[in-house]
C-alpha cells in the first residue's frame, strides 16, 4: 500500500499522466464543473478537504510553471489570494475576471473539486516540463 503523497487512486493516476502544457484546475465546492469534464470529487463536507491542502499536496507531486486565478479572489478571499501570490511569486501569474476564468474549466485535463467554501477558491495550473527551477520555487 502506498504510504505517502496522493492516496486517492483516481487522482494519483491522473497526476502521474500529466505532461508538459497539460492543465489542471482545483476548485471550491460550488464551482460549476462542465458536463463531460474529467474530475475527482474530494469534497466530504464543508471545508474538507480545503483548497490549500489540496493545492499543496498536488504541488508536492507535480511541477507547474504558470497559474491563473480570478481577480475577484483578491476582494472576496484576500487571505487565499495573498497565500497564492506568495507561493507562486516566481511563476507567471494571470489574474483575470471570473467570467473569463470559468470557461477555462473545459480545457483542463482534469479538475479537482475540494470541500472549500471560501469564495473564489479556484486555480488553473499549467504543467511544466519538469524543470527543477519550478520545483525549487515552491515555498510550502
Amino acid at each position: 500500500m502506498k504510504k505517502k503523497g496522493i492516496l486517492n487512486r483516481q487522482l494519483a493516476g491522473l497526476v502521474a499522466g500529466l505532461g508538459h502544457t497539460d492543465c489542471v484546475m482545483i476548485c471550491d465546492a460550488g464551482f460549476p464543473i462542465p458536463k463531460g469534464a474529467e474530475y475527482v470529487d474530494l469534497a466530504m463536507c464543508a471545508g474538507v478537504p480545503s483548497f490549500v491542502d489540496c493545492l499543496n499536496l498536488l504541488l508536492s507531486e507535480a511541477i507547474f510553471d504558470e497559474v491563473t486565478i480570478a481577480q475577484e479572489m483578491s476582494v472576496h478571499n484576500p487571505e487565499t489570494f495573498s497565500y497564492l501570490e506568495n507561493l507562486f511569486r516566481n511563476h507567471k501569474r494571470n489574474v483575470i475576471p471570473q467570467t473569463e476564468f470559468m470557461p477555462m474549466a473545459s480545457g483542463a485535463k482534469f479538475i479537482i473539486r475540494t470541500g472549500e467554501l471560501k469564495p473564489y477558491s479556484n486555480i488553473y495550473l499549467y504543467s511544466a516540463s519538469g524543470v527543477e527551477k519550478f520545483n525549487l520555487d515552491y515555498v510550502i
